[in-house]
């Protein structure tokens, strides 16, 4: 089973997308992208929306081999949309790959009236009834009935869990859970997982006195399963903030299993520009009409692309690898020579899947014109 997170708060966006990889299956969940509309008063920033396309191909990409989709619920940041704004992932961009694959999806009962003309907008997008998957087991695959959207009692907000097993690995997806009610916890428990991704709790909606009771709760919901779970990632709504750092970091001290942001299960540095937004207008100003010309395609976002990792640099909130300064792989992109993706999903965050940094740390030679996934470049 190999597991790949796309999209989610620690890598930049909003969501919690990721790809489950099995011996004769390629299941997705979650195939949605977006990026918060306003935050502190801003919209998003441009280096913010150049990270959300990369990751919005990289989506696009993955779904041309996908043999299955499960959608959770309908929210904007977990499924494609027919009316999407600039930074979402739109059903036009993938209704090939969606019109191919079997698609597992919470039903239309009890969901907000947005959901539901999102749900229909998918099938009719791709002329076919999307499967109410609620309490199903097919195969490898295992789908909880609608739990809550966050706290207990709207009936109107629920999400669908997804169990999948084989090889003796149980992966569980609890989307949007927030850690927030106690049964939803006991359902996932009750699947026996080894590796769980769940959103954790919104701690910068729960800043004041008044949401303790929910920050308590979710905290030892988060500790019940972290005692029974050999890795656990908890990420989404919980890095929407830096708060959130402290908070997992304090809650792998308390416990001996695997405690991961999304990130640091893919072996990479967080990239935080949800919480970091603010600072990034400060830093790299952006003109008041942006981002209507950027929707009238009359706005480059390649000069903060470039600038923002910089930025991030001198401000001390992302740390490169450590052989970044002396890596050809940087001094073929300096040139020209090479295209940005790999220094920008390598090298400045940190990416201990790269193969140069593996063999460089184990002292094996590698010539200078192979790239970070071992692929060698003849023209370079």
């Amino acid at each position: 089973m190999i597991i790949k997170i796309f999209g989610t708060e620690s890598l930049g966006v909003r969501g919690l997308s990721c790809s489950v990889e099995l011996s004769s299956q390629r299941i997705f969940i979650d195939p949605g992208i977006a990026l918060g509309w306003s935050r502190y008063g801003f919209m998003p920033h441009p280096f913010q929306i150049a990270m959300g396309a990369g990751i919005r191909d990289e989506i696009i990409k993955e779904l041309k081999d996908t043999s299955d989709v499960i959608f959770s619920h309908f929210d904007g940041d977990h499924c494609p949309l027919g009316d999407a704004n600039p930074y979402q992932l739109g059903i036009q961009e993938i209704k090939n790959s969606l019109a191919s694959c079997r698609i597992w999806s919470r039903g239309p009962d009890h969901c907000p009236p947005t959901q539901q003309r999102r749900r229909k907008n998918i099938a009719d997008a791709i002329h076919k009834d999307l499967q109410n998957a609620e309490g199903v087991k097919q195969g490898p695959m295992e789908f909880s009935f609608p739990v809550p959207h966050g706290q207990q009692g709207r009936k109107e907000n629920m999400v669908m869990m997804s169990r999948i097993e084989e090889g003796g690995v149980t992966f569980v997806h609890a989307s949007d859970i927030q850690l927030l009610d106690v049964k939803t916890i006991k359902v996932i428990l009750d699947w026996k997982p080894d590796i769980v991704i769940a959103s954790g709790p919104p701690l910068y909606r729960y800043s004041s006195s008044s949401f303790q009771a929910e920050r308590e709760q979710a905290w030892e919901n988060a500790l019940a399963l972290s005692n029974h779970v050999d890795t656990l990632i908890i990420d989404h709504h919980l890095f929407r903030s830096e708060e959130g750092v402290g908070w997992l970091r304090k809650l792998g001290y308390r416990v001996k299993k695997k405690i991961f942001c999304a990130a640091g299960f893919m072996k990479r540095a967080p990239l935080l520009l949800e919480a970091w937004r603010r600072e990034l207008y400060e830093g790299l100003p952006v003109p008041v009409d942006w981002h209507e010309d950027y929707k009238q395609g009359k706005a480059d976002i390649d000069h903060y692309r470039v600038e923002g990792w910089d930025f991030l640099m001198r401000k001390g909130k992302i740390t490169p690898c450590k052989w970044y300064p002396i890596c050809p792989i940087k001094a073929y992109t300096d040139q020209g020579k090479l295209e940005r993706y790999w220094i920008e999903n390598y090298c400045l965050v940190a990416n201990k899947h790269c193969i140069r940094y593996q063999m460089e740390e184990k002292g094996e030679y590698h010539p200078d014109n192979m790239l970070p996934n071992g692929e060698i470049r003849r023209d370079l």
